[in-house]
């Protein structure tokens, strides 16, 4: 199935570009699951009933709940105070829920600190937020992604409903649509697949588990190449019966989760342009070879997901990757380019991109958040545990034990030639929770550090350009 003037991709070439990718993953100690379906037509797929986490795909769940509540009159336009009378305080309890679903609250991304942040209890949360957490700009002015909105979804649907976010998911959705091998609970998957940290040499090893909590919403769903088929062939039969379903139905639960709302950036090569914008818990794309496009990545400690379809061409693929943040968009990507050059007697074209983002009119940084990022972005000069002491998140020794922290800045210092303390004049705040310091040593090739603050202002990462 295709439409004029759309491409179908050669999946030869893409089942070329996906066994390549699994052997290099295979040779590190990891393992990929994929699968490649069409509508009515022969599937490829790979280790399609292992079990992986599936981390920020999980959204697109979360949001088909807010969906199924909104149906029962859950109002999307009211404030999270009011909704959560606990946030009525909160800098974020005059957000709501439609701005959560479509990351428009204006707090930005937090991966590192929120990927370690599942088993939080909601009262926890409360009281974390009550600390007093920071916007990086107006609701509603452009697009942030944003776990904390997903966790406070979840939050919201638990006490509509007076139960837990992960029974209401299991029992409204994995269950009608028969996702055997779906859940939250990594005790109920012993053959999970073993996620791995990677360090420094590119040595495995095997990342902590956690257990469901008020951060489930945003990336605790754990399946399998099979049952994420069927999510996503769930997803094409949804806009398919368009003209025909009724206000409330599942199918107009997921069409409405497929519609762009918030626009997020423009790619563009020679071959081809695409516009990104973010509907609810799902990415929406239009692209001129292709089509529609709907898709999502995960990343989490241990792994790294992408699932991606095409409702013009009736093909959908998902991978499953079991190593920290694993570049599973990337790997789709690739995989997509391969097999349109095929398609087109174009073998062997690379698709350079460009991106330009949707512009997002962020508040100024404080003192206090310039002096941090300093101060993250001097430890690659100097490593001093009293100062990460003081301003790391709890995430951060997680993620990269402080030894191990501590050479790669020693080796990357050595690369760059960083001979001087870092100051505010070598700094841009891109936002307020966001730092990039150009390193003025003698290396040919300018070098960066990129530092991410969490919600408090606290160093959730530190980021070095290759």
């Amino acid at each position: 199935m295709s439409t004029p003037g759309f491409v179908e991709p050669d999946i030869e070439a893409m089942t070329a570009a996906l066994d390549a990718e699994a052997q290099k993953l295979d040779d590190q100690g990891g393992s990929l699951a994929w699968g490649i379906f069409r509508r009515g037509g022969p599937a490829r797929a790979v280790n399609a009933d292992v079990p992986y986490r599936i981390a920020s795909m999980t959204k697109s769940f979360t949001s088909a709940a807010i969906g199924i509540l909104a149906a029962d009159g859950l109002d999307l336009d009211v404030p999270f105070g009011q909704l959560l009378p606990e946030l009525v305080d909160t800098a974020i309890g005059d957000r709501t829920c439609r701005q959560a679903l479509t990351m428009s609250t204006g707090f930005t991304k937090d991966d590192p600190w929120a990927d370690r942040m599942e088993a939080m209890t909601p009262a926890e949360l409360t009281d974390w937020l009550h600390r007093g957490a920071i916007a990086c700009a107006p609701a509603d002015t452009g697009y942030e992604y944003s776990n904390l909105g997903y966790a406070l979804l979840g939050m919201v649907a638990e006490t509509v409903t007076g139960r837990p976010f992960t029974e209401f998911v299991s029992s409204e959705i994995f269950g009608p649509l028969r996702l055997m091998r779906t859940g939250f609970d990594h005790t109920d998957f012993p053959d999970l697949a073993t996620g791995y940290r990677v360090d420094l040499d590119g040595g495995l090893h095997p990342a902590e588990l956690t257990g469901p909590g008020v951060f489930s919403p945003i990336g605790g769903v754990i399946s399998t190449v099979n049952d994420i088929r069927t999510w996503m062939d769930t997803h094409l039969d949804a806009l398919e019966r368009m003209d025909t379903f009724a206000a409330g139905s599942r199918s107009r639960i997921l069409t409405d989760s497929q519609q762009p709302r918030r626009t997020m950036e423009i790619q563009t090569s020679e071959h081809h342009a695409e516009t990104l914008s973010y509907g609810y818990g799902l990415e929406t794309r239009l692209d001129t070879r292709f089509g529609r496009v709907v898709c999502h990545s995960g990343g989490y400690p241990g792994y790294g997901s992408h699932m991606r379809w095409f409702p013009d061409l009736g093909l959908s693929i998902v991978v499953l990757g079991n190593t920290t943040y694993f570049p599973a968009q990337r790997v789709v990507q690739d995989a997509l380019d391969r097999g349109w050059a095929a398609a087109t007697g174009q073998q062997g074209t690379r698709l350079e991109r460009r991106a330009t983002s949707a512009p997002v009119p962020r508040y100024p940084a404080s003192q206090a958040q310039i002096d941090t990022v300093i101060a993250a972005a001097n430890l690659v000069n100097e490593f001093d545990d009293t100062v990460a002491e003081a301003i790391f998140s709890m995430n951060m020794d997680l993620d990269e034990p402080r030894d191990e922290r501590r050479e790669r800045f020693t080796r990357w210092r050595a690369e760059k030639q960083l001979d001087r303390p870092l100051t505010e004049a070598d700094l841009t705040m891109v936002s307020p929770l966001r730092g990039i310091v150009t390193v003025p040593g003698k290396a040919e090739a300018k070098a960066t550090i990129t530092v991410g603050l969490n919600h408090l202002g606290e160093v959730q990462a530190i980021t070095l350009s290759s």
